[in-house]
C-alpha cells in the first residue's frame, strides 16, 4: 500500500472516456447522488481536483469544488469563507486533497479547521498525494488525526484509520457508500 499518486489523479483528469461519463451524467449525479463530497484542495492543483471528481463521479458521488460554484464572489471576501463554511457543513463528507501546494495556501488549513469543528471524524478524510509510490508523505502532524485514503498495489483506493497504519479497513467507494443512507437521510431531515 502506499499514498496516491499525482499521475493517478492526473490521468482520471485526461481519461477521455470518463470525462465523457461525467459529463453526460454530471447533472443527474448532482441531483441524485446520495452523498456529497467537499474537496479542499489548492487551485494550483486544479488538474488533480477534476481527476478526483471523474474517480467519484464514476462511484455515483457528486463532489464540489469552489471553483465551480458560480455564486462565489470573484474575488475572496468575508462573503466567500462563509459561504465555504456553509458548504462544509452542508455537505455530508469533507475530504483534503493533501498536495504541498494545499498545505502551503491559506485556505485549505483553515477549512480543514472548520471541518473538524462541524463534522465527526469519520467524515473527513486525508487524501496525501505524492510523485512516486514509495514517497513518504511529509504533511502536518495534525493530519495524522483523520482516516487517510491510500492507494493498494492494484491502483484500489481504500480508507486507513489514524490508529492502523498498516493496512485498509474499507475501500474508499464502501466507505463512501456506507454513509449514503445516513447522509441522504441528514439533507432530507434538514
Amino acid at each position: 500500500m502506499a499514498f496516491v499518486k499525482r499521475s493517478y489523479l492526473e490521468n482520471k483528469a485526461r481519461d477521455v472516456a470518463l470525462e465523457s461519463l461525467v459529463e453526460s451524467h454530471i447533472k443527474k449525479i448532482a441531483s441524485a447522488a446520495e452523498l456529497t463530497v467537499f474537496l479542499s484542495h489548492s487551485h494550483d492543483d486544479a488538474d488533480l481536483a477534476r481527476g478526483f471528481k471523474n474517480e467519484m463521479a464514476s462511484y455515483g458521488i457528486d463532489v464540489y469544488i469552489d471553483w465551480e460554484d458560480s455564486t462565489l464572489p470573484k474575488t475572496p471576501n468575508k462573503e466567500t469563507a462563509e459561504r465555504i463554511k456553509e458548504k462544509i457543513k452542508q455537505l455530508d463528507v469533507f475530504i483534503l486533497l493533501a498536495t504541498e501546494n494545499a498545505l502551503d495556501s491559506k485556505w485549505c488549513p483553515w477549512e480543514l479547521g472548520v471541518a473538524d469543528s462541524l463534522k465527526g471524524p469519520d467524515d473527513i478524510l486525508i487524501l496525501p498525494i505524492v510523485k512516486y509510490y514509495d514517497d513518504e508523505f511529509k504533511g502536518n502532524e495534525y493530519l495524522q488525526l483523520y482516516n487517510r485514503v491510500i492507494q493498494r498495489g492494484n491502483g484500489e483506493l481504500c480508507v486507513m484509520k489514524p490508529t492502523q497504519r498498516t493496512f485498509c479497513f474499507t475501500t474508499l467507494r464502501q466507505f463512501l457508500q456506507d454513509r449514503t443512507t445516513g447522509g441522504h437521510l441528514k439533507r432530507l431531515l434538514g
